[in-house]
C-alpha cells in the first residue's frame, strides 16, 4: 500500500513542471506576444526591411498555425504583400515538426493532470490529503531547482542551450535557416530568448508560489488528521473505561 502511495505522490509532483511550463508556453503562442516582443524598443528590425505590420500579420499567422486542430491552418499560402510565397518548402516542414512537438506536449500535458486528478482523488479518499499537498510542494520544488540549472544555462550560453533544445526535439539542421530566410526575419534569436526568459520567470514564481501554498496546507492537514487520530483514541479509551 505504500508503494502505491508512492507512486501516486510522484504522479502528482510529476505533472507540475509540465504543467507549469507548457501553460507558460501556450500563453505566449497569442496574438500578444509578437505585437508586444516587436514594440519593445531595440528589437531588432527585419534586416530586408518588411514592413512592421506586414511581419505582424505573418507572425501572428505562424502562431495561429501552431494553435489550429491538425490539418486544418495552411501556411503555403501565406503570401508577402507584394504576392510571392512567404515561406518555402523547408521552412514549412519545419513548421508542421514544431506543431507536431507543440501537440504532442500539449497532450502530454493533459494526460499528466488528468493522471494528478485521479491520483490525489485516491489520495483523498484514503484521507491522505496531506499527501497530496506534499507531492505538489515536492513538484513545485523541483520545478525550480530544474529551472535554476536550465537558466544559469541560457544565462551562460543562450546559443548552446538553443543549440541543444532544437537538438531534443527535430533531426539534425532542419531547424537551420539563413538569416534571408522568413522564419529567421520573423523570430529572431531575440525573439526567442526574451520568450525564455518571461516562460523561466513566469514558470518559477508560479513554482516558489505554489511551493510555499501547498506546503503550509500540507502542515495544516496534517495537524488535522493528528488531531483528528488524538480524539479517536481519546474516544476509544473512553469507551474501553466504560466497558470496564
Amino acid at each position: 500500500m505504500k508503494i502505491v502511495r508512492v507512486v501516486l505522490q510522484v504522479l502528482i509532483a510529476a505533472a507540475v513542471p509540465l504543467l507549469l511550463v507548457i501553460g507558460m508556453a501556450r500563453l505566449l503562442t497569442l496574438p500578444w506576444y509578437p505585437a508586444w516582443e516587436y514594440a519593445k524598443a531595440g528589437f531588432p528590425a527585419d534586416p530586408l526591411g518588411m514592413a512592421p505590420e506586414e511581419r505582424l500579420r505573418l507572425a501572428r499567422a505562424s502562431i495561429a498555425f501552431l494553435n489550429a486542430p491538425r490539418g486544418v491552418g495552411r501556411l503555403d499560402d501565406l503570401q508577402f504583400a507584394d504576392g510571392t510565397v512567404a515561406f518555402d518548402a523547408r521552412e514549412i516542414s519545419h513548421m508542421d515538426d514544431v506543431k507536431l512537438v507543440y501537440d504532442q506536449l500539449t497532450a502530454a500535458a493533459l494526460i499528466a493532470f488528468g493522471l494528478a486528478v485521479i491520483a490525489a482523488y485516491v489520495l483523498i479518499r484514503q484521507g491522505r490529503l496531506a499527501l497530496v499537498w506534499g507531492a505538489l510542494s515536492n513538484g513545485s520544488l523541483f520545478t525550480l531547482c530544474v529551472l535554476i540549472a536550465l537558466g544559469v544555462w541560457m544565462v551562460v550560453g543562450f546559443d548552446a542551450f538553443f543549440t541543444a533544445f532544437h537538438g531534443v526535439f527535430f533531426e539534425a539542421d532542419t531547424w537551420l535557416f539563413n538569416y534571408s530566410d522568413t522564419l529567421i526575419r520573423l523570430f529572431p534569436l531575440q525573439f526567442w530568448a526574451d520568450a525564455g526568459l518571461i516562460i523561466a520567470a513566469g514558470v518559477g514564481a508560479l513554482a516558489f508560489a505554489l511551493a510555499l501554498f501547498t506546503r503550509a496546507l500540507q502542515k495544516r492537514s496534517e495537524r488535522k488528521q493528528e488531531a483528528g487520530s488524538k480524539k479517536q483514541e481519546s474516544a476509544n479509551q473512553e469507551s474501553a473505561n466504560d466497558s470496564l
